[in-house]
């Protein structure tokens, strides 16, 4: 993938907390987006701030890659208390189209008009990471003249209790503080001449043998040309098991960074995207799937 795709322009915008009161404003007008939730509300937002941007105009040959961790789980906790409550015949079938994987990567097609190859990859840290490979691969085969990947992070307080039950068995009796999520969008828009070169992406499934997973971030790393100072980006109930595999399999050139609100796979690409990061970025998911983004200046 050297040498691929470049970055034409990119978008970020991450909160803990309410959702920023200029969300609503950056939404291009007309949209889809009436009774659509969070999450789709700022992949499109991000989306078009980074069209802006690019100036790329939206054509067949330009193609449109989601990456997330989950599906909206608000919509599907709506449409089953409903059900419940009133019946699965009176559930309103918006709820149930509004809590599908593609939620986000529908309403981005109705927004912009795009008619080009359009997929989702959901379930992993590394989610983000694969969305941005099939763009590079479908650039580099002349598939697509452009590229827009749009990264997302929304969390649900089922979210929370879910990861608290497996990584904090015990802690659920004693109460504890709840899991900290950020949510949010990352908008990536990619060519062949983009202004800032990608310079390597890519992603595997090491499972949950620490030796397989410090044998595949090795691997990734060297394949990458040895990136130093690489960001670290891993799940925040198991950061003391991850730094441990990181700094096995990096030493010295993997940086750790401070405990922040988890973001899923929106972290990765966030911290390759810092400013006043080093551009390249290595994660580690709680699944076992460990990824690598190195970023050109």
């Amino acid at each position: 993938m050297r040498g691929a795709a470049g970055i034409v322009s990119a978008s970020l915008s991450s909160w803990e907390g309410p959702a920023p009161a200029d969300l609503e404003a950056r939404l291009p007008q007309p949209n889809s987006l009436r009774r659509a939730g969070e999450a789709a509300r700022a992949a499109v937002a991000a989306a078009a701030d980074a069209f802006r941007a690019a100036g790329v105009r939206v054509s067949e040959r330009l193609g449109a890659y989601v990456g997330q961790q989950q599906i909206p789980l608000v919509y599907c906790v709506e449409f089953l208390e409903q059900s419940y409550r009133e019946g699965p015949r009176l559930a309103s079938p918006l709820l149930f189209s509004e809590s599908v994987a593609n939620n986000a990567a529908t309403h981005l097609s109705l927004t912009f008009g795009l008619t080009g190859p359009l997929q989702t990859f959901i379930g992993s840290r590394a989610a983000g990471l694969q969305a941005l490979a099939a763009a590079v691969e479908d650039l580099a085969q002349g598939v697509v003249d452009a590229a827009l990947v749009v990264v997302l992070s929304f969390s649900h307080e089922l979210t929370g209790a879910a990861y608290r039950a497996i990584f904090r068995p015990f802690g659920r009796r004693r109460g504890g503080p709840p899991l900290r999520f950020r949510d949010g969008a990352a908008a990536l828009v990619l060519a062949r001449d983009g202004r800032r070169p990608l310079v390597r992406v890519a992603s595997v499934c090491a499972g949950s043998d620490p030796a397989a997973q410090r044998a595949a971030v090795r691997a990734l790393w060297e394949d990458a040309g040895r990136p130093a100072p690489v960001v670290a980006s891993f799940f925040s109930l198991a950061r003391a098991r991850s730094e441990a595999i990181l700094r096995d399999a990096l030493g010295g050139a993997v940086r750790i960074p401070p405990e922040e609100p988890e973001a899923f796979a929106l972290d990765p690409i966030a911290r390759a995207l810092d400013p006043q990061g080093p551009g390249a970025a290595v994660c580690l998911g709680e699944e076992g799937g460990a990824g690598i983004l190195v970023l050109g200046r």
